[in-house]
């Protein structure tokens, strides 16, 4: 954690890892929502053509569908695992302490890797 990961974020690539990004241009977008989402729209999403480009997706979701569940989502390749929790993942045992009050632990976090055509425009719209 601290120094370790303020340095990591403060990095830039150069050299030989700023060539390796530019050749296989990868792009990450992230997601964040405080309201619950909806399950269907979501699916519509995962496997529409704007789905293609993401080679590796992790999250803690919540849908409205789903009730107080929370779903951790992990993709890398064709390889999707769900895993659903009575409490966000990272925020306690779920006993409705202050973090589990904030407005952090209330939202919905999705990271997408993709190639180059990954677009925000479908995920925005989610």
């Amino acid at each position: 954690g601290g120094a370790a990961a303020s340095a990591w974020r403060g990095a830039r690539p150069g050299g030989a890892a700023l060539l390796h990004l530019q050749r296989d241009a990868l792009r990450s977008l992230a997601f964040s929502s405080s309201a619950p989402l909806s399950l269907p729209a979501f699916e519509a999403l995962r496997t529409s053509a704007a789905w293609a480009p993401v080679l590796r997706a992790k999250g803690f979701l919540r849908f409205a569908e789903c009730g107080s569940y929370w779903l951790t989502l992990q993709m890398c390749g064709p390889r999707l695992e769900v895993t659903a929790t009575r409490h966000r993942p990272g925020s306690g045992s779920g006993g409705g302490g202050e973090a589990e009050r904030s407005s952090e632990a209330r939202s919905s976090e999705l990271v997408l890797i993709g190639g180059r055509r990954l677009d925000e425009a479908p995920v925005e719209r989610w």
